[in-house]
């Protein structure tokens, strides 16, 4: 089956998506990593994510009445589930749509995850771009691109609302340097972004900050010595979750000031 061809099923969908749009639906029970699968996702252009689910009843629902043409498909689910049973089910039911399975489970799985109707096996974490190119059918996809203030704000928020619930770290990182310069450094930094990790806009307009925030890392000084290869007239300012701020807006605004050499830190 072709990425843009409209699954055969006998179940009508809840919605007429457009139809050039490849729409997806994700299944999986992390929200670390499915908040990493996202921001790739998010990514690749004509590609729409309708529908997210981390248990079977879940998915088999969420994929009966949205009719995606694709699923994107994790083998441990919630509450003990399978995602083997998921694929069976909807193959069962006439789903004629792309399954993929992302997984980490040995290449012991592959032969029946293919046999039980899967058009791919994948490891997540190490052939999520190649899973891609064929999903899409293209051959070359784009990298992610640094988000826009408001984008950057909104994923900051969630990130900050699942480490204070996860009890995860989250560091905020403000570049402050010239404009032009800023916008080759972030296509650099995006080239060895970590799973997960965001980078993005802030500042005004004619004065753009550039935001790196990580999750679990580790501490500052990687990030300090790669910007001291890349770009040394830069100047950094940083902000942790919890110890100096509770919010999005309050951690982009605290290392805004350490980066511009109003507070410091």
């Amino acid at each position: 089956m072709q990425p843009n061809e409209t699954p055969s099923s006998s179940t009508a969908p809840a919605t007429t998506p457009d139809a050039g749009l490849l729409t997806v639906v994700l299944v999986e029970d992390s929200l670390t990593i499915r908040r990493q699968l996202l921001q790739r996702l998010d990514a690749v252009p004509g590609l729409r994510v309708i529908g997210e689910a981390a248990d079977e009843t879940t998915a088999i629902a969420l994929v009966t009445a949205l009719q995606p043409r694709a699923v994107l498909l994790d083998l441990s689910l919630a509450q003990g589930g399978s995602g083997l049973a998921v694929l069976k089910t909807l193959r069962k039911q006439g789903y004629a749509g792309q399954v993929h399975v992302l997984s980490h489970q040995t290449e012991a799985y592959r032969a029946g995850v293919l046999a039980a109707g899967a058009n791919g096996f994948f490891d997540k974490a190490e052939e999520l771009d190649v899973m891609l190119r064929q999903l899409t059918g293209h051959a070359d996809l784009p990298m992610p691109a640094p988000l826009d203030a408001d984008a950057l704000h909104g994923r900051l928020d969630q990130t900050v609302r699942l480490a204070l619930r996860d009890g995860s770290e989250v560091v905020v990182h403000v570049i402050a340097g010239h404009a032009a310069e800023l916008p080759p450094l972030a296509a650099q930094l995006m080239a060895g972004l970590e799973g997960g990790d965001l980078i993005g806009w802030a500042g005004r307009a004619d004065a753009p900050l550039l935001c790196v925030v990580q999750i679990d890392a580790d501490d500052a000084p990687p990030l300090r010595e790669r910007l001291d290869v890349l770009a040394p007239d830069v100047r950094l300012g940083r902000a942790r979750l919890p110890e100096d701020a509770l919010s999005a807006g309050g951690l982009i605004g605290l290392a805004t000031l350490r980066a511009l050499g109003q507070l410091p830190g």
